[in-house]
């Protein structure tokens, strides 16, 4: 099925982004093994932040409900989100048992980083939202036109991505707010996806899109017909070729999904639209965060 050659102008509600209905290529035949193969997928219109989650966003999250068994964010010295308890009637900064939550001062629009994906689901959860689908966040990052990073084809800079970055030089300002870097926007508007920090998605992850497929990017259809004993046809909705329709990932796991990048990678090839990355849901890092969909 051929690929639209423009994209539709998205919409902006309550600050997410409207990404319509429609096929893509998803995956890379020229990337890393578990980008591989590039195949279509149909995705259903949905909604995603154009924004990563805030440190602000999400302080106001664990106000509410807390951080039970701190599984769903670490509080350290590099996280830019606190909590804060108070001794003799005198706010303090604390890691054991907080009061309540507060962006670190001057930090309120940095991405909440230190969030493991029990943080970010409950997060999104709260806000009537959802984590995105891997398939989901892949067309909101490139579009229909198979672009190797959000903005195209040119290799990454500071205009377009934070990356490449020392903590011991730059401190919290190895990050950037969440709403800038424009020159970078993906085909919709989304900011920072590529870099800052990674961001958790829904999926459990899974080594390639297929269980047979070939890595020199030969027809993975005859292989998977020839193991399989089934006919191509109706190898088509199989699980031995990928899936097409509002594709998903495994039912059952052991790792979750990141996609973007971070402002810790210094390759190029993380900032990609289909690199794939992998971290157990219970991981939370410096560099680890989130955006939502609908």
């Amino acid at each position: 099925m051929p690929l639209k050659s423009s994209l539709q102008e998205a919409e902006n509600v309550e600050g997410m982004v409207i990404i319509p209905k429609g096929w893509f290529l998803m995956g890379s035949d020229d990337g890393e093994f578990n980008e591989k193969p590039e195949h279509e997928v149909y995705v259903d219109t949905f909604m995603i932040d154009k924004y990563e989650v805030s440190a602000r966003d999400f302080a106001e999250f664990l106000d509410a409900g807390g951080n039970p068994d701190n599984r769903y964010f670490t509080h350290d010295e590099y996280s830019t989100v606190i909590g804060i308890t108070s001794v003799e009637g005198k706010e303090t900064e604390t890691t054991k048992n907080p009061r309540r939550f507060v962006p670190r001062k001057g930090l309120e629009n940095y991405p909440a980083n230190n969030v493991s994906w029990f943080g970010a689901y409950e997060y999104c959860r709260w806000k009537g939202k959802r984590l995105p689908a891997e398939a989901e966040w892949e067309k909101a990052a490139k579009g229909n036109d198979v672009r190797e990073y959000p903005w195209g084809y040119e290799s990454p800079n500071g205009l377009k991505a934070r990356f490449s970055q020392s903590w011991d030089e730059n401190h919290f300002r190895v990050m950037v707010p969440v709403n800038t870097l424009p020159e970078g926007s993906s085909p919709y508007g989304l900011h920072n996806m590529s870099g800052n920090v990674w961001e958790w998605i829904s999926d459990w992850y899974r080594q390639n899109y297929c269980d047979f497929c070939d890595p020199d990017g030969r027809d993975y259809d005859d292989i998977a017909a020839e193991i399989s004993g089934v006919s191509k046809a109706k190898n088509a909705g199989s699980s031995y070729v990928p899936p097409k329709y509002q594709a998903k990932g495994p039912s059952v796991g052991s790792f979750k999904v990141l996609r973007g990048g971070s402002w810790m990678d210094s390759s190029f090839g993380s900032l990609r639209t289909a690199h794939r990355y992998w971290l157990m849901p219970l991981d939370r890092l410096s560099n680890t965060g989130f955006r939502c969909a609908k």
